[in-house]
């Protein structure tokens, strides 16, 4: 299984354009006439129905919803207002998109026949839960499947179909989390074929050892301390199991990754992974691709508050920040009241940062002195105290 990351979404006017059996769902009901293709976004069953049996024969699929995540912005991922339920013949086309931003469209499939189904607040309410259309009072009904896309880039007047979709796989009943760390492999790296890979010994034909691939295990590590950290896992390894215990629906919940070149070795990369818990459902959660590099943010305002004064009340316009050793960075009249961000910066202690205060006329005013831990793919927050 890959990431996944379900949420609920807000209203919109949804109606299906036919019923037979290539029906297409279209999520605008004023449909274009003219010859100009409308920017768009289309989902084929071709594309993730694999082995699954799509029919009305008992334990087949019979029909699925589909659902849009802006993921343009990884750190605040967006979901539009899902489909209606659909035949698994029918198509759905998306067209309530913006030009320019990255989708990832996600499908729940159901061995429910689409008539029988309706979204929870009505057809018209883009919610992604359904239903019996028959005993609405009933509770929800859990899809049996789950599966995602490849992310696509919306482009003006034209309507794109994802490359590649995973594999449907049976979902749980059980609200939790599923944590893949391979998933922070991809995108790590702007050319095609370089991204990172997890270590593979083979033999070559003339009987040498050979080592391909860069990463060897992933550690899993929760910001929520309820849940356990997931430490040594093989990077070829499958996923580990989900997170069910201590889950809340409706939470969010955030994890480092941490993938090591060598087991036990020091860290080498890292990532973040967030998922949004949904009632019933276990969800993927979306994580951002390994980096080496790390980011630190720096506040004075921060510092300020903390010492009991502020920007205002000791008459500060500007700052400047100075990270010293082993960094020559620096950030040169920056607001008061904003915080800055040094990115990328190679991880190490930084005991010597420097936060200094100016009034308007550029004299200094007040001075922090500050030291951090920067750490692969992380954002790290300094520990700073105003000097005397």
């Amino acid at each position: 299984m890959r990431r996944r990351t379900l949420a609920l979404v807000p209203l919109v006017a949804l109606a299906l354009a036919s019923t037979a059996c290539d029906e297409t769902s279209d999520t605008d009901l004023d449909l274009d006439t003219t010859t100009t293709v409308p920017t768009s976004l289309l989902v084929e069953p071709s594309l993730f129905l694999g082995d699954v049996p799509c029919s009305a024969a008992t334990g087949a699929m019979q029909s699925y919803v589909a659902t849009v995540l802006d993921v343009t912005d990884a750190s605040a991922p967006f979901p539009l207002p899902s489909s209606p339920p659909v035949t698994c013949t029918a198509s759905v086309i998306f067209r309530q998109i913006l030009v320019g931003h990255v989708y990832r469209l996600q499908i729940d499939g159901y061995d429910v026949p689409a008539a029988e189904l309706t979204p929870v607040g009505g057809t018209s309410s883009g919610s992604r839960s359904m239903v019996r259309r028959a005993a609405p009072a009933a509770g929800t009904v859990a899809p049996l499947w789950s599966t995602y896309c490849k992310d696509i880039t919306a482009q003006e007047n034209v309507r794109s179909t994802p490359e590649t979709c995973e594999e449907l796989a049976p979902l749980s009943t059980k609200t939790g989390v599923l944590i893949n760390p391979r998933a922070t492999l991809a995108g790590t790296s702007t050319i095609p074929g370089l991204e990172l890979a997890c270590k593979k010994s083979s033999v070559d034909p003339q009987g040498n050892p050979v080592i391909t691939g860069q990463v060897a295990s992933f550690d899993v590590r929760p910001t929520d301390p309820a849940l356990p950290p997931l430490v040594n896992l093989p990077c070829n390894n499958p996923a580990p199991a989900p997170y069910t215990q201590n889950i809340k629906a409706g939470a969010t919940y955030t994890f480092r990754i941490e993938a090591r070149a060598e087991t036990g070795g020091p860290v080498t990369w890292g990532a973040s992974c967030t998922a949004i818990a949904v009632d019933g459902l276990v969800v993927h959660a979306l994580c951002d691709p390994l980096s080496k590099d790390g980011a630190l943010d720096l506040s004075l305002a921060d510092v300020l508050a903390a010492a009991g004064t502020s920007c205002a009340k000791e008459n500060v316009a500007t700052y400047d920040a100075l990270l010293g050793a082993p960094s020559p960075l620096e950030a040169d009249g920056v607001a008061c009241d904003k915080p800055v961000r040094f990115a990328p910066i190679e991880p190490a202690a930084y005991p010597k940062i420097k936060l200094v205060g100016r009034d308007a006329a550029g004299a200094p005013v007040v001075t922090a002195s500050c030291l951090a831990e920067i750490a692969p793919g992380a954002v790290s927050t300094a520990t700073c105290t105003l000097v005397p």
